[in-house]
């Protein structure tokens, strides 16, 4: 069985550490992504046994030190959930007040795309659907 992972994209300290508090009680593990190491891809930090090692050696082999364009909003992505899981840990996160924008599932499909590549087809997907519902 997988171990739950809950990668935190582009989020304030204080969310960051009530996202946390509510994963913790799902015993899902966190992984803080700062905005410079959008470009790792999803399951490489999903898996990671160190995913921190995985940041910092990224960091330091693309010169990145700042944020990127494409890592402007909050997201989450969630890998190695069960659905009961899954199911209950959004529910908590509504109760808690944690609206969160952009969130997704790491899939075989997405397990190869950078937090940004992913963050770009998320807003892509939201400009599509607001713009169906104002048909």
């Amino acid at each position: 069985m997988n171990e739950a992972v809950l990668l935190i994209y582009h989020m304030d300290e204080a969310r960051t550490a009530a996202l946390k508090a509510v994963a913790e009680t799902f015993g899902i593990r966190t992984v803080s992504v700062g905005d410079a190491e959008g470009s790792v891809p999803l399951g490489l930090l999903a898996r990671a046994g160190d995913p921190m090692k995985i940041i910092r050696e990224s960091a330091l082999r693309s010169g990145r030190n700042g944020k990127t364009a494409a890592m402007d909003e909050e997201m989450i992505v969630m890998a190695g959930f069960q659905e009961q899981t899954f199911r209950s840990f959004l529910s908590a996160l509504k109760e808690a007040g944690l609206m969160i924008g952009l969130k997704a599932v790491l899939t075989d499909e997405n397990r190869f795309w950078s937090g940004e590549m992913l963050q770009t087809e998320l807003k892509a997907e939201r400009s599509a659907i607001q713009a169906m519902k104002e048909r």
